[in-house]
């Protein structure tokens, strides 16, 4: 399976996409929720949030959810937000939110 990313800053890099050839990409807004919710929810928020921050590290987690809501709504998708996707196949699954790289002699 692949993953895609994109830079933060220098030397940091964090996961946007898995690659998974079971896109759902146009649903949330062009935001993958699996890869960007700590959680891995897929059809809804947990209710940790706040502030539009993640429970798991407010201080530099934006909660995915609020993400794809943001985005939903700028593009008069909100009817999207509501709708349930079936279970994916965990089986290739990996846990613990977005993953970053981060090469310490190039971040600030």
């Amino acid at each position: 399976m692949r993953r895609f990313g994109r830079p933060e800053e220098i030397g940091v890099w964090s996961e946007r996409c898995y690659g998974c050839g079971d896109c759902v990409l146009d649903r949330f807004g062009g935001v993958f929720p699996i890869a960007r919710c700590s959680k891995s929810l897929l059809n809804g928020p947990c209710g940790g949030s706040a502030n539009g921050k993640c429970e798991v590290d407010p201080k530099n987690i934006d909660c995915a959810w609020q993400l794809i809501w943001d985005r939903l709504k700028a593009l008069g998708m909100e009817k999207h937000y509501e709708e349930n996707i079936s279970a994916k196949d965990w089986r290739t699954g990996r846990g613990a939110g977005p993953r970053r790289i981060m090469r310490e002699d190039l971040a600030s």
